[in-house]
């Protein structure tokens, strides 16, 4: 007879698209998850996955025993995670979040107003936010790239516009949209990466030049980089949430109003599909929406 952890084990290889995926989530070895694969698919009598150089594909078969237990594990989950809630403090359980640092600071804390629940936080890139996440070490993360797994599931936040912004003490451009890219191009340039993504989608886009400016300043953190345009170190393009205090206290000035212009950095919750009714999660997300 299957058992309940063969079932978890099966619908943790599908969502996950892998066995090495599967044992992350369920805190197991490669080994014993592909020993209770087998021992399932035998009871089933046929192969439940496809295995490909990139992981798994599940067959029509294993389609079908998916839809009949995705929801009974998720049930079954949830019913063991609120037994052992029960048995912790009551000072709360802390809710582990991943974010990037920049995120956090100018959208999470202002929306944290009155927030009760213990926050232990993670700082880090997306995708390494997301694998932690998918391994069951965060409860949810905020990250700005929508997640690839079947075991991770999201909420929208925000669409965040990006700014162009300059150092406080420089001219507003004397020039329409067409000088735009030459004005630009005259002057220094800082960024947190030398690929420039947004930057130069912005430039060939919708300027209709190459970006051509002197970079003055690459730093990996956005935070750096609104402090290097305070600085007068040069212009750049960061999302409102990292440059809006700067903005507010009058210390760089936008130069330009971009923000209809370039499409907007898209920011969700991600947490795994068995966390979809965890109260405290649902309601950090309404906590952190775009109209709040």
């Amino acid at each position: 007879m299957a058992t309940a952890e063969a079932f978890r084990v099966f619908v943790a290889i599908y969502r996950a698209g892998s066995v090495s995926g599967a044992a992350r989530e369920r805190h197991l070895t490669q080994p014993a998850v592909s020993a209770q694969l087998a021992a399932l698919e035998a009871r089933v009598g046929e192969a439940l996955f496809t295995r490909t150089p990139r992981g798994v594909t599940p067959t029509e078969r294993g389609k079908l025993l998916y839809a009949a237990l995705d929801d009974a594990v998720d049930r079954l989950d949830n019913v063991a995670r609120s037994l052992r809630v029960s048995r912790l403090p009551s000072s709360g359980t802390p809710l582990r979040l991943g974010s990037t640092p920049e995120f956090f600071q100018g959208h999470v804390l202002p929306r944290l107003g009155d927030w009760t629940q213990p926050l232990l936080l993670s700082f880090g890139e997306a995708r390494g936010l997301l694998e932690r996440v998918e391994a069951g070490a965060l409860d949810a993360v905020l990250v700005g790239l929508s997640p690839q797994s079947r075991a991770l599931s999201e909420r929208p936040l925000a669409e965040v516009p990006y700014v162009l912004i300059g150092p406080a003490d420089w001219p507003a451009p004397d020039v329409g949209l067409g000088g735009l890219a030459a004005w630009l191009s005259a002057r220094p340039w800082v960024s947190s990466s030398v690929e420039l993504p947004v930057t130069r989608r912005f430039f060939l886009g919708v300027l209709g030049q190459r970006f051509a400016a002197r970079q003055a300043l690459v730093a990996p953190d956005l935070r750096a980089v609104v402090g290097a345009v305070e600085a007068g170190l040069g212009a750049t393009l960061v999302p409102l949430f990292a440059v809006q205090d700067a903005l507010a206290r009058g210390r760089v000035r936008e130069l330009w109003d971009a923000r209809p212009l370039i499409a907007p950095e898209r920011w969700r919750m991600v947490y795994r599909v068995a966390d979809e009714d965890r109260a405290d999660l649902r309601a950090l997300a309404g906590r952190l929406g775009a109209d709040r």
